[in-house]
């Protein structure tokens, strides 16, 4: 690819997480007591940002925030992690997205994810030459209609599509199908593979979404690594044991991890065992992005482990 000023353009919204610590994480009509880690910025898109950034990519964020204390907190965090904030719009009157994050004496999780206003992206001269500025886009596209028009803006001037598909984005295989026509790299977590096609094998279900698009299509699957396919091999590759304290940003930091070794030119068995040790060293802190590592890191974690 040819030399742009960013590696990656983010398209998302700001987010701050309200991070609880619980014993066990509440059934119906449950009362437990919980402790309080922090107000902390979040966020699936605004954390791969980070992720990446920290891995020594060249990021900038596309979206907005509110005009609220939790906003500033969210821009102050993009700067410390090195993401560029010129196309960061601070909307007036409005409260700044947030989700609430239970998580278990195990390092696993339950979110609540609450929006508290309508995002949308202009897709005007300023978005265009922000877009083209950048070798690849990430985002998750929750409105399939607005990220059209932002895949469409990205594909006109070469610059790589990457999404991600979790169960929130609610899209059903009609309008995924629609998605994935504007895809370059797909990014499904299992439960988002699963809630697209039904409970399939994986292999052949991801191979059925390259059948709709994208060049290369990953499963991540926690704890025991992901799946990746693109039109020539299928790469299965394990994850590695560690100890867990905060699952919190882990598909994020896995998905950075992944893209920036496709953007550095690497095969995909080396990418995929890079973006499984970025991601597991991501759950050995608490706090959705406290423990990002940094390329230096992943690589003395490979050598620790024997891994290539």
């Amino acid at each position: 690819m040819e030399e742009r000023a960013l590696d990656v353009v983010a398209v998302g919204e700001g987010c701050i997480d309200l991070v609880l610590q619980v014993k066990g994480l509440p059934g119906h009509d449950q009362k437990v007591m919980g402790r309080l880690v922090g107000w902390l910025p979040g966020g699936t898109v605004p954390n791969f940002a980070c992720a990446a950034s920290r891995l020594g990519l060249g990021v900038g964020f596309l979206g907005s925030v509110g005009d609220d204390h939790a906003g500033r907190l969210v821009r102050e965090d993009f700067r410390s992690f090195g993401v560029a904030t010129d196309g960061l719009r601070v909307c007036p009157g409005q409260e700044t997205h947030f989700t609430v994050i239970l998580l278990d004496e195990t390092g696993e999780k339950a979110i609540v994810v609450v929006p508290t206003y309508r995002e949308v992206i202009e897709i005007d001269a300023g978005t265009r030459s922000y877009i083209a500025g950048a070798r690849a886009l990430y985002t998750m596209p929750y409105d399939p209609e607005q990220f059209g028009k932002v895949a469409t803006a990205a594909r006109a001037v070469n610059t790589r599509v990457a999404i991600d598909v979790e169960p929130t984005v609610g899209a059903g295989l009609r309008a995924l199908k629609g998605i994935l026509a504007h895809t370059d790299i797909a990014f499904f977590n299992r439960e988002g593979l699963t809630a697209a096609v039904g409970n399939r094998e994986l292999s052949s279900a991801a191979q059925e979404m390259l059948g709709y698009g994208p060049q290369i299509v990953v499963v991540t699957l926690g704890k025991d690594g992901c799946l990746v396919v693109d039109g020539d091999e299928i790469v299965e590759c394990a994850g590695f044991v560690v100890e867990v304290k905060d699952t919190t940003g882990a598909g994020d930091c896995f998905n950075a991890a992944f893209l920036a070794g496709y953007l550095w030119g690497w095969p995909l068995s080396k990418t995929a065992t890079f973006a499984n040790a970025a991601a597991a060293l991501s759950v050995t802190e608490i706090g959705p992005r406290a423990g990002f590592p940094t390329v230096e890191a992943v690589q003395r974690f490979l050598m620790e482990r024997g891994a290539t």
